[in-house]
């Protein structure tokens, strides 16, 4: 069964705060959609499996975020 990211799909918000500055962080997407140019287009399951990350396994998208004030990125872990 494959699993669908709430925060992908439009079926919740991604509100958190940066560890740094305490200023809300913007979702830059999935993180899997950085490691290449055909990533965006590829399922989760099948990115988990050429990446070496377990998120689908375990009911988990990571996403990068980005804080405009301190400039500092991080990724999370959005689960179902």
């Amino acid at each position: 069964m494959s699993y669908i990211c709430p925060v992908c799909n439009g079926l919740q918000e991604l509100n958190t705060e940066c560890p740094v500055c305490s200023q809300q962080m913007n979702d830059c997407g999935k993180w899997s959609d950085y490691l290449g140019p055909y990533s965006p287009y590829r399922e989760i399951d099948d990115i988990s499996m050429s990446d070496g990350t377990l998120g689908s396994q375990n009911n988990q998208c990571l996403h990068l975020v980005n804080c405009a004030d301190c400039h500092q990125n991080f990724t999370i872990q959005i689960t179902s």
